[in-house]
């Protein structure tokens, strides 16, 4: 395993890479020896994500663009196997959280939401794994949520799609198993991000991470951990799985519905 550096000779592309838990799972895998192909539509923060690895000894590629369509994801696929020769580890992070009302939720963000979150990467694996099957050998990793098992209010598409994700994970793992090719999910509760404080607030945030039993909510690095856990050689057969990373947070069957309620009180 190349002493402490287990990814040593790898090659890992992590979509949505510029920021959040993408980045963070990109520097950990990068720290681990993994050269990084860093995706993300911001050209900037591609540019920012690339330096921090240089900076800390690591290889990194910024490959900027979108995932929107399937032209989109085998573009960035095959961009990354140009540059490096092979992919040997895909982590399919891209993704937003709109939160709407059932009844309010229009055509465009369901579609949205498809888009980014299942069809990409149902594409992008498709295009690593015709060339991970040549060497008999890869790892597939999809970043889900714990809203993907719960009914939380205002989650009319993001808990859907990150249902089907991991539906998909079990397809893939399914069908891939025979060539050498795991495919799992990790399921991270509440992340404290920039996002979540614009979705709930500081405040509602706090009060969130009283419902959970570590009474914390996972940073990106607990997120980035886990994905690591899948590449790793030693899980070579492991594979069909989800793994939750949310403090205790859906065995204890708790959700947002709380502070959603109150933030939609607080709006009027």
């Amino acid at each position: 395993m190349h002493g402490m550096r287990p990814l040593a000779d790898q090659v890992a592309l992590v979509t949505g890479s510029s920021n959040g838990i993408g980045r963070a799972i990109a520097a950990e895998f990068a720290r681990q020896g993994a050269s990084l192909a860093i995706c993300g539509r911001n050209s900037g923060r591609v540019s920012e994500a690339v330096a921090e690895i240089r900076d800390a000894g690591g290889v990194a590629e910024p490959f900027v663009g979108g995932l929107s369509s399937k032209e989109e994801c085998d573009a960035l696929v095959a961009a990354a196997i140009a540059r490096f020769g092979r992919v040997d580890i895909l982590v399919n992070n891209a993704g937003e959280v709109k939160m709407e009302p059932f009844l309010n939720f229009s055509a465009a963000l369901w579609q949205q939401h498809l888009d980014v979150h299942m069809s990409a990467a149902l594409y992008c694996s498709q295009a690593v794994t015709r060339d991970m099957l040549t060497r008999k050998c890869g790892r597939i990793i999809h970043i889900s949520s714990i809203a993907a098992g719960m009914g939380g209010p205002g989650f009319t598409a993001y808990g859907p799609v990150k249902a089907a994700l991991e539906s998909l994970t079990r397809v893939m793992a399914v069908e891939l198993a025979e060539h050498g090719i795991t495919v799992n999910a990790v399921a991270p509760g509440p992340v404290m991000n920039k996002m979540m404080v614009q979705l709930y607030g500081e405040e509602a945030l706090r009060e969130r991470a009283l419902s959970i039993p570590a009474r914390r909510l996972a940073t990106r690095e607990d997120v980035a951990h886990a994905a690591l856990f899948f590449a790793l050689p030693g899980s070579d057969y492991i594979t069909g799985q989800v793994l939750g990373v949310d403090g205790g947070a859906r065995a204890a069957g708790c959700y947002t519905a709380g502070i959603y309620q109150r933030r939609k009180a607080e709006a009027g």
